[in-house]
């Protein structure tokens, strides 16, 4: 009796081959994908929440938190952390909305622009790397695939599970 590898999960085969799990490969992709925005970020005092600050500069402080959130479709609370996290840091501000005074707007300070152009180029960058050769026309069809997927995967009410690499 040989053992094979794997041999015990059904309808596994080897990593070259098309049965590994749709997840595992975004996960992959995930966790190298940030690696390289991590590298060329490191002279920032910054590791996480880039494209929230991408967003709040692209909304000029015109955007609430909730907004933001959905925007970027990530669960209040964890916006409300990313804020956090950013405002502790100097990066943004929370401003009274002038329409309504339940809401809080979010403002880019100084301190951030420098970063958001970093961030920005940061991105280019690693998406340039991911995409390679593709066409602009390519790139813009997966990216709207990639939405669709999402789009396809609701997850309201369920508790978002952790991430991890496979």
């Amino acid at each position: 009796n040989s053992y094979k590898c794997n041999s015990f999960i059904p309808n596994f085969v080897p990593v070259n081959g098309t049965h590994i799990p749709l997840g595992h490969w975004f996960a992959v992709l995930t966790q190298r994908y940030y690696t390289q925005l991590l590298h060329r970020m490191r002279v920032y005092d910054l590791d996480r929440w880039f494209v929230v600050l991408i967003a709040i500069a692209e909304s000029d402080g015109h955007m609430s938190q909730q907004e933001i959130a959905e925007q970027l479709m990530v669960d209040k609370v964890t916006m409300v952390r990313a804020l956090d996290l950013l405002s502790s840091k100097g990066y943004v501000e929370r401003v009274n909305c002038p329409d309504d005074r339940r809401k809080h707007h979010i403002r880019l300070l100084p301190k951030a622009k420098p970063v958001v152009k970093a961030i920005k180029k940061a991105y280019t960058e690693v998406n340039d790397l991911v995409m390679g050769p593709m066409t602009d026309n390519a790139r813009n069809k997966f990216i709207k695939d990639v939405q669709a997927m999402l789009e396809r995967m609701p997850t309201d009410g369920m508790e978002p599970a952790p991430m991890t690499y496979s």
